[in-house]
């Protein structure tokens, strides 16, 4: 008989694991392209950033911050500081309602401004903002009403 592996216990929150896919990554590097052409001058965009909140841990596909300059030689491997904006994109494996529970009880407790979900699947994106409303796109621009950014939703799923 053969010896069965144990799985590995991973130190984060079950809802923190990393799941991805091909759609996923293209999406991620996709909207960090479109953000980080259009608004570099204006916006840090960092991807796959450790924040720790007081309402907990979480790390977002994307994270929009105001624009600062970096001290490359001071790295932080946890970060504190809160975006304006967070983006999850909806992974194959991921539970919407475990996406949206971190949205709601740690990325707009600890002050985020509006989240941005991706659904691939759907080609859809949602704007939330912290008093339960949604705004959603399934075609034309996409436009955050709290930083301004807009992007063309054509572009975000191109082919």
């Amino acid at each position: 008989m053969e010896a069965v592996a144990e799985p590995q216990l991973s130190n984060q929150e079950p809802d923190e694991e990393k799941m991805s896919s091909r759609n996923h990554s293209k999406l991620q590097s996709q909207l960090a392209f479109l953000l980080l052409t259009a608004y570099r001058n204006q916006y840090n965009v960092l991807t796959e950033l450790d924040l720790d909140f007081a309402s907990g841990k979480t790390r977002p596909d994307l994270c929009i911050f105001p624009k600062q300059t970096s001290d490359w030689l001071t790295d932080e491997i946890v970060v504190q500081d809160v975006p304006l904006t967070t983006l999850e994109i909806l992974s194959p494996e991921q539970s919407l309602n475990s996406l949206l529970d971190r949205i709601y009880k740690k990325h707009f407790p600890a002050g985020v401004k509006t989240v941005w979900l991706i659904v691939p699947a759907l080609q859809i994106v949602s704007i939330f903002l912290p008093n339960r409303k949604q705004i959603n796109f399934t075609e034309g621009i996409v436009a955050d009403p709290e930083t301004g950014i807009q992007l063309n939703l054509s572009e975000i799923f191109e082919q």
